[in-house]
């Protein structure tokens, strides 16, 4: 990634990412006053869980894990980034194995690259955009250092050796953690975007990035329960819940007639069928159920499916999506994500390629059309990529 050292204002964003920013503000607020009745030692540990979930995810093994973890220890809340923190953090990023899922620069940081770093890690803005700054400086001063021990140009994104860095995005969590927000791990379905006329462009392509990235730690963490602690009493669906579940049912009924006309041209017996079902009205096991409570965050919360099952000759792909509470208690936050299945001869496999950050997050001040366009745009998006599985079949 270029440098946004050079003409990117860190201050002046254009008005979709503030109200991104704002959105994760919003979400931080209500994590603060969820986690006050958690115990400190319970919730440093099921961090610790959820962050070493997060590294196996993405292939990595203990190092990983234990480096990631260094920066996401509470102790971290509110101290400074200073330039011998970060050669530290630098040194152990390069003892990282080399053959796990991130790359580790071949050449210590001097001085300087420190210095650099730990001004962006310290600079005067919401800790998002921090993060996303200190990250692109990190980026770039590891493609120099690669360049420099090979001796060619920059960097290009055909290289060989396309892995993530893995320092960048242990400086990105320990700038969030200083700011008290969850850390962050790499996501390995969707890459930071790194292209953009200029670079207040990319910067503010990267800033939407981890705000994503943010408020699906805060999902997370919102969604912590201990095993012991017993699911609430079913109590009344709230109104907002109500309306979104029916509205998504709606939009994915919707769809289903013209896609069907579009497989009929590939297989004149294609089918496309809608299921719903969710907590309140348990239905048979089913795959299409599985489906959906793999996207469940909390275990025993409230949660409605609808699913738009495809089928063309021998393959078949249910494509579910779940609108669930967060948390217990609850938090009156919702999340509406999707999933998919795709079933072949073969066998069964993941179909829709989308992850955690690609969730809209609903919250209880919302009204409905406010998150409206965004669930939309889920939907349409997933059901693109289910149709993109099922023509390549």
């Amino acid at each position: 990634m270029d440098t946004l050292r050079s003409g990117a204002a860190l201050d002046r964003l254009p008005n979709p990412v503030r109200e991104d920013l704002m959105d994760v503000d919003r979400l931080r607020v209500i994590w603060a006053q969820h986690r006050q009745d958690r115990p400190r030692d319970a919730r440093g540990e099921a961090r610790r869980e959820l962050t070493r979930r997060r590294v196996r995810a993405l292939g990595g093994g203990p190092a990983l894990e234990e480096l990631v973890e260094s920066a996401s220890e509470d102790r971290r809340w509110g101290e400074p980034v200073t330039a011998a923190h970060v050669a530290e953090l630098a040194e152990r990023a390069r003892a990282l194995p080399g053959d796990g899922p991130t790359r580790s620069p071949g050449l210590a940081l001097d001085s300087e690259h420190a210095l650099r770093l730990a001004g962006a890690a310290s600079a005067p803005v919401h800790p998002v955009v921090r993060a996303a700054h200190t990250f692109a400086e990190c980026s770039a001063v590891l493609d120099e250092l690669a360049s420099a021990a090979s001796g060619d140009g920059p960097r290009q994104r055909a290289d060989p050796d396309d892995r993530p860095w893995a320092l960048p995005w242990v400086l990105a969590s320990l700038v969030l953690r200083r700011a008290d927000f969850p850390p962050l791990v790499p996501d390995r379905l969707t890459e930071p975007p790194s292209s953009g006329a200029d670079p207040e462009q990319r910067l503010a392509g990267l800033v939407r990035h981890f705000a994503k990235l943010v408020k699906r730690s805060l999902r997370e963490e919102l969604s912590w329960s201990s095993d012991s602690t017993a699911p609430a009493p079913r109590s009344p669906v709230s109104p907002l819940a109500a309306v979104t579940r029916r509205r998504v049912q709606d939009y994915v009924r919707s769809r289903r007639e013209p896609v069907a006309l579009i497989l009929r041209a590939l297989d004149p017996g294609a089918r496309a069928i809608v299921h719903s079902g969710g907590s309140d009205a348990p239905a048979p096991e089913s795959p299409v159920a599985a489906t959906a409570v793999r996207a469940v965050l909390t275990p025993g919360a409230a949660h409605w499916w609808t699913a738009l099952e495809l089928v063309v000759g021998e393959a078949s792909l249910s494509l579910c999506v779940v609108v669930q509470e967060i948390g217990r208690p609850r938090t009156g936050v919702l999340a509406v994500s999707a999933d998919g299945r795709l079933t072949t001869p073969d066998g069964v496999r993941d179909a829709l390629g989308m992850s955690g950050t690609d969730s809209v997050t609903v919250m209880p001040t919302d009204c409905v059309d406010d998150r409206w366009p965004q669930v939309r745009d889920l939907v349409d998006e997933a059901v693109s990529r289910a149709m993109n599985e099922l023509t390549r079949v």
